[in-house]
């Protein structure tokens, strides 16, 4: 099976690459949807599996561009995420056409069953592709999801840096602290044998 993988991470591809090549399939990697679209227009793969949150093209935009190519649509298209995983984005994929759903990370074997079980014929919700021509539709559904997620991201941020400031706030107080106790120790030494230095001190010799 001639197999494309488009993800934007770099790791994740050579990780999918050797995963799927160890497997005996053909496989060629693209970084982006924009990347996967020209290289699978020159050469069309059997199956493309895809992660959705990319630049310039997400996998989601990339599904919707490749359901209206003919050439492209007869492939069997495969989201794999990390990102998008609530039952929403799923449903939505599966609205675009998608023929799986799967999220990261998943443990080789399981990946790859899936994958070729994806390419031996199963095939997306009765109508699900039907429902992709309501371009209006799709599109409010597009931008919920990118709304959705978003929110997300902002939350997850805004409390990572209230993580942030609490735990440099802690350490600025332990760094004081240690400082002060160090401070006290020199004081204390520096009094201890100030007296006893100076005293033993013979400049005559």
């Amino acid at each position: 099976m001639r197999l494309l993988v488009v993800d934007d991470d770099p790791p994740s591809r050579y990780l999918l690459e050797t995963v799927f090549s160890a497997r005996g399939h053909q496989v060629e990697t693209a970084s982006d949807g924009v990347d996967a679209l020209e290289r699978a227009r020159k050469n069309p793969p059997d199956l493309v599996i895809t992660d959705i949150l990319m630049p310039r093209m997400d996998g989601y935009r990339l599904c919707i561009e490749w359901h209206q190519d003919s050439r492209l649509s007869a492939g069997t298209f495969v989201f794999y995420t990390a990102t998008y995983t609530e039952d929403a984005d799923e449903s939505f994929a599966l609205t675009l056409g998608a023929d799986a759903f799967l999220r990261k990370p998943m443990d080789s074997p399981t990946l790859v069953r899936l994958v070729e079980d994806a390419r031996r014929g199963k095939k997306p919700r009765p109508g699900a592709k039907a429902k992709a021509s309501d371009e209006t539709g799709v599109l409010r559904e597009y931008n919920d999801r990118l709304v959705s997620k978003l929110e997300k991201k902002v939350g997850d941020l805004q409390a990572s840096n209230s993580e942030l400031r609490t735990a440099i706030e802690l350490l600025t107080d332990e760094v004081g602290v240690k400082d002060t106790l160090i401070q006290r120790l020199n004081d204390e030494l520096a009094g201890r044998m100030g007296g006893k230095a100076t005293s033993d001190l013979d400049y005559s010799k």
